[in-house]
């Protein structure tokens, strides 16, 4: 798997004034992928984003927590699969 450098996303209108926007994502050789995506499914993508990174948090706050208390690994990794799963529901 490439390791990803950057995302970038600019706004654009077509002949028919309908919005888009060109998402291009760059990796750590400088290979590029582009493509275009209609506002809806960038806020989608944003929201899922901004919630991805917060849960990402969380999961960390939560395993340096039981780390200090010298919790179990197998506990640590079922508090964390419960967490994940409850998110999805």
């Amino acid at each position: 798997m490439k390791e990803l450098s950057s995302i970038s996303i600019s706004s654009g209108v077509n002949e028919n004034g309908v919005g888009f926007l060109t998402v291009s994502c760059i990796s750590t050789d400088k290979e590029m992928f582009v493509g275009q995506l209609d506002p809806e499914t960038v806020r989608k993508l944003a929201l899922d984003w901004l919630e991805s990174a917060e849960a990402a948090e969380q999961d960390a706050a939560v395993f340096r927590l039981f780390r200090k208390m010298d919790i179990e690994d197998a506990v640590l990794g079922a508090v964390i699969t419960e967490l994940r799963n409850s998110r999805s529901d």
